[in-house]
């Protein structure tokens, strides 16, 4: 009798543990693992198990914390005295959500719902990374001594902005080039924006267009620099065929897309 009544306050309760198979996961794999629930010094009834992917990111200046999935583990059931369980977990993660990146972050919470008792509950951070091929994207710019900026990657209040600084040709002409991708099946979708100059240096004119690179550009960096230094030299010459007043709407399906689209602060 004490033993139940020091479980319905939490002492010698079940308790819920999440071991993933790897806490780093790129965009479109999956997050697999267990959960392993250990019974506790009396029988006790589990209502239910539920996992939530979360993110926290700044927008400006201020912080959200938003559930981006509410994942249903199990439903209930018995767990006995010292009793041990392991469930099976996994969840696909989707191509549209932002990468980990300073100022945004990934946890997954689990709760195990304890009948006539105190709930318990385990939290593990992610590591949302991109594919490769997008990483291709970031080292292609780097040989064209492009550097990316320590904020860059931020979350624009609809989809994630990614930013670089001219070092080398480009800096006379280019104040800074910067883009939005979509990750799709054949390549790489880019809103691809070139700040530029304006007379003597004072203010910048944004030129914007849209490309895409196919996955077999994307598997060859070197000529991948190549390619993009072509398509901004082209945007620096003929400014005039590049208004960025085009593509005020963004790019749909990018990354991060999927948090502006359920969070609706931009």
């Amino acid at each position: 009798m004490l033993k139940k009544l020091m479980a319905q306050m939490g002492v010698g309760a079940s308790k819920v543990d999440l071991v993933l198979d790897k806490q780093h996961v790129e965009l479109g794999e999956e997050l697999k693992g267990f959960f392993r629930i250990e019974g506790g010094a009396v029988e006790q009834q589990i209502n239910h198990i539920s996992a939530e992917l979360i993110i926290q990111f700044y927008y400006r200046t201020q912080l959200y914390t938003h559930t981006v999935a509410t994942i249903p583990i199990a439903s209930s059931f018995i767990i006995r005295p010292g009793e041990s369980k392991e469930l099976p977990f996994h969840y696909p993660l989707s191509a549209r959500l932002p990468i980990t990146r300073n100022g945004i972050s990934y946890h997954i919470k689990t709760r195990l719902d304890i009948a006539d008792g105190i709930d318990d509950s385990d939290r593990d951070s992610v590591h949302v990374c991109p594919p490769e091929r997008f990483n291709s994207i970031v080292r292609a710019l780097d040989m064209l001594r492009f550097r990316e900026k320590l904020d860059s990657g931020k979350f624009n209040g609809s989809t994630q902005e990614f930013e670089f600084s001219p070092t080398g040709v480009f800096n006379e002409k280019v104040q800074e080039v910067e883009f939005e991708a979509a990750l799709e099946q054949d390549g790489i979708r880019l809103l691809l924006e070139v700040d530029m100059f304006q007379f003597l240096g004072f203010g910048e004119k944004e030129l914007r267009q849209q490309i895409f690179l196919r996955n077999e550009q994307l598997s060859d960096a070197r000529a991948l620099s190549h390619h993009l230094e072509a398509v901004i030299q082209e945007m620096t010459q003929n400014p005039q065929a590049y208004p960025a007043s085009r593509y005020r709407s963004g790019l749909g399906g990018a990354i991060g897309s999927l948090v502006g689209d359920k969070v609706g602060i931009g």
